[in-house]
């Protein structure tokens, strides 16, 4: 029952949609109907030899009496060949109007699925741009984007794809046994004896389906990762030879993917061919004492035949329905695979009474700081303070808690204790658009997008203003690149920027930074990956940027840092020392031992 409360909680928005399908699936099953039980009075026509009557007696069914009552009475009047050609117009009236308004319910039901899916789709990329970064951390990128893509895929056709025949599967079988109860109760009842086996026949097979769908999803999750890594890292993986390494990865995770997506089909393909025999037995079953009763002569032999095919219409549906529960199984699998994302916390948010902040004035503080990942505290209790327009660089050993403080600062995580201020504000109280609003950042990796230079300097800004784009480009030494294009500032840059080396993609980054002129600026490590002409221009273009701007700058290489108005050394997450350049030399400590491995005075 959770499973169906799953999935119409996904279609509860288009009540419309739902009663159109509700109302063309009644009038489908009528009209079905009774094109099937039109093989009675023209089965009866068919026997009526030399005005005779029926071959056998109709007697216990006062509807069918009334009925042949009336067909003889045409034929009397018109003949037996005018009574068959207007049964075959009839029937073929009924055909007309059932496959219309098969196709207005198949027709109701196309808009639902299609806007279910989209509703998902634009629901899961919202939640993605809504998470913190700490749930990233956690979680396979390849994972992700098979939640996105394959999961969803599964939905739409497994799920909403058997909407159809979840609506309209019970109104047949309904309406065929309410009509099969009238023609002969004694065969009905039989019949219903069988149901409740092969309803708990289908039910084992259906349950042990969903555990071998959610794993066969995970799986997938995994091969898409391995793949999404390979592409990614495909010339580290050349370089070092480890083809085979990556290759023997990718067979074993294929592999195991391959032995649950055999076993999970196996179980699929079985409810198929299980439900025709069940099938194929009640009807034999049905024929034999069916036969007896029309011997008997409780019944005419037309009328057999009328029960036989109205009941055999029970079988697609049911049929329908059984299979509708397998594909169900398997797609609650991605569903909850979904949700795990849509419910997903979101730690990093704005309040309620959230404040606005209307720019940067005075200072940023950082108060007794502690911060961890997966329970091991990171930032131990830091204290320290950025005026307006200083620059504060923090240098340290890798993995002291440099970018982390960086990333409070932008509010990408909250602290466990403490608090970052601006302006004497608690960035906890500040609405996140506006604390990032003030913020320009600058990273080790350039994070470019598939798009043209103009359009990745102008991230994020309503309007496309040419001139800024250029003199931003001009002053971050981007210019000189990006004239020599044919394209010019329609360029594409192609996937993550891979059409321009690593100098040009930190300049574009640098533009990007100016393009928005934020008082506040982080500089994550931005030269330490380029060589030594692109790391010239690319300084040329940071001391730029830093021009009456308020500078958090993280740096490996100190030889950058020296003009810094404080430099603060980070170790094992607490403070060791802090101060000027010249101040932390004369100290001989930390600071200066870090100097000296990098051999210049």
């Amino acid at each position: 029952m959770q499973k169906f409360r799953l999935i119409f909680n996904l279609v509860k928005g288009y009540q419309r949609s739902l009663i159109s399908n509700f109302i063309f699936n009644i009038l489908n099953a009528v009209f079905s109907l009774f094109t099937f039980l039109a093989v009675v009075p023209f089965l009866y026509i068919l026997f009526r030899v030399n005005g005779s009557g029926p071959t056998t007696s109709a007697n216990g069914n006062a509807l069918w009496v009334w009925a042949s009552n009336s067909l003889d009475g045409f034929i009397a009047e018109h003949s037996q060949g005018a009574a068959l050609a207007l049964m075959c117009a009839f029937i073929v009236v009924l055909a007309l109007l059932k496959n219309l308004v098969n196709y207005l319910s198949l027709f109701s039901i196309a808009r639902i699925r299609t806007s279910v899916s989209r509703d998902i789709r634009e629901k899961m990329y919202q939640k993605v741009l809504d998470l913190p970064v700490a749930f990233f951390s956690n979680e396979r990128k390849g994972d992700i984007i098979s939640r996105m893509t394959n999961d969803l895929m599964e939905i739409e056709f497994s799920v909403i794809g058997t909407l159809e025949a979840l609506l309209k599967s019970p109104i047949m079988i309904f309406i065929s046994l309410i009509t099969l109860i009238i023609i002969s109760w004694k065969l009905t009842v039989f019949a219903l004896l069988f149901l409740p086996v092969s309803g708990f026949l289908i039910s084992r097979i259906a349950k042990s389906l969903k555990n071998a769908a959610k794993r066969g999803k995970s799986g997938l999750g995994e091969l898409i990762s391995i793949i999404e890594e390979t592409l990614t890292g495909n010339r580290i993986i050349k370089v070092f030879n480890a083809e085979g390494q990556f290759r023997q990865k990718f067979d074993r995770m294929n592999d195991y993917y391959f032995r649950l997506m055999h076993k999970l089909y196996k179980r699929e393909y079985l409810s198929s061919p299980m439900s025709e025999f069940i099938s194929l037995i009640v009807i034999t079953i049905l024929l034999f004492f069916g036969g007896r009763i029309v011997i008997s002569g409780e019944m005419g032999g037309e009328m057999l035949i009328g029960y036989l095919v109205v009941f055999s219409q029970i079988i697609q549906p049911a049929r329908a329905f059984s299979d509708a529960i397998f594909k169900i199984n398997k797609g609650v699998a991605s569903l909850e695979r979904i949700n795990e994302i849509l419910d997903a916390p979101i730690t990093v948010f704005d309040k309620p009474d959230a404040k606005s902040l209307d720019g940067f004035h005075q200072h940023i503080e950082f108060r007794d700081i502690r911060f961890g990942y997966y329970g091991d505290e990171v930032i131990k209790g830091i204290s320290f303070t950025i005026k307006k327009g200083q620059t504060v660089a923090l240098v340290g050993p890798s993995g002291s808690g440099k970018s982390t403080l960086a990333s409070l600062l932008a509010r990408f995580y909250d602290p466990i204790s403490g608090d970052v201020f601006i302006d004497g504000h608690s960035l906890r109280d500040t609405r996140i658009a506006d604390i990032r609003k003030l913020m320009g950042f600058v990273s080790q990796e350039s994070i470019l997008f598939n798009d043209s230079i103009k359009n990745n300097i102008a991230l994020g800004a309503t309007g496309i203003d040419m001139e800024r784009i250029q003199q931003s480009a001009r002053i971050a030494n981007a210019e000189e690149f990006i004239v020599k294009i044919q394209e010019g500032y329609d360029f594409n840059i192609g996937d993550s920027g891979n059409k321009l080396s690593g100098g040009q993609k930190q300049r574009l980054a640098i533009a990007r930074a100016l393009y928005k002129n934020p008082p506040i600026l982080i500089l994550d490590e931005a030269t330490s990956a380029l060589d030594t002409y692109s790391e010239k221009l690319v300084q040329e273009a940071i001391n730029k940027l830093m021009e009456n701007r308020t500078s958090l700058v993280i740096a490996h290489r100190l030889s950058t840092i020296q003009k810094a108005d404080m430099i603060i050394v980070i170790d094992h997450g607490n403070i060791a020392e802090q101060g000027t350049h010249e101040e932390l030399m004369a100290r001989n400590g930390v600071y200066r031992k870090l100097v000296d491995m990098q051999n210049f005075t």
